[in-house]
């Protein structure tokens, strides 16, 4: 199906490019908390995503079972899983074990080590404002990113590229919601099993 092998293409060359470089990033900017649908294109398919921004943390729901949660707090992510049976999984890692697609929106709440104006465009009917940053990463490496905030949400991006290797990861944000999402979708489970513990998780690991 073509949205599986958009998905697959970008796995894949994320997985290459984070094989020598942690990508995780701390907050910089001061756009305020918002949830949206984030959609990656392509000329033949589109994978769309629910993202939510609260402070220095941001929620990816990859699938109606699958979540992850970026912590900048604590340089940490949660893998969060629900199965048929309602039964759940977390997987906690540091940010150079993550191995997951990431959300461009993700790889730009770092420290900006630089900002500059790119002129304007209109995205989706959304007037924006154009910016090129750069990005510092945990290991001091700077992730390049063009960023294009809403004038009409606040500053918050209506689209984003990043540029990690030669993969460009290119995303729009639709059906902004601006304001604080519910708390309870970044609550990390008491019992969260480290990643490099997950070789020795039976199943009756799973929490229910």
């Amino acid at each position: 199906m073509p949205t599986r092998n958009l998905m697959r293409g970008l796995l894949l060359a994320w997985i290459a490019f984070s094989q020598s470089s942690t990508v995780f990033a701390q907050q910089n900017w001061t756009f305020p908390d918002f949830s949206a649908t984030q959609v990656f294109a392509s000329r033949k398919a589109e994978m769309a995503m629910k993202v939510y921004r609260a402070s220095s943390a941001v929620r990816v729901e990859r699938s109606a079972a699958i979540s992850t949660v970026y912590v900048t707090a604590n340089r940490m992510v949660y893998n969060l899983t629900t199965y048929p049976d309602n039964s759940h999984q977390c997987v906690s890692m540091k940010p150079e074990q993550a191995r997951m697609l990431p959300s461009p929106l993700q790889l730009i709440l770092g420290r900006i080590v630089s900002r500059k104006s790119a002129g304007t465009e209109v995205v989706e009917g959304n007037a924006a404002k154009i910016e090129d940053v750069e990005v510092e990463q945990l290991d001091g490496k700077t992730i390049h990113s063009r960023v294009w905030l809403g004038d009409d949400v606040q500053g918050i991006p209506v689209q984003i590229e990043s540029y990690v290797g030669n993969l460009t990861l290119r995303a729009v944000y639709r059906d902004i919601a601006v304001g604080a999402p519910d708390a309870n979708l970044f609550r990390i489970p008491d019992r969260c099993t480290p990643f490099e513990k997950m070789g020795q998780v039976a199943e009756s690991h799973v929490v229910k």
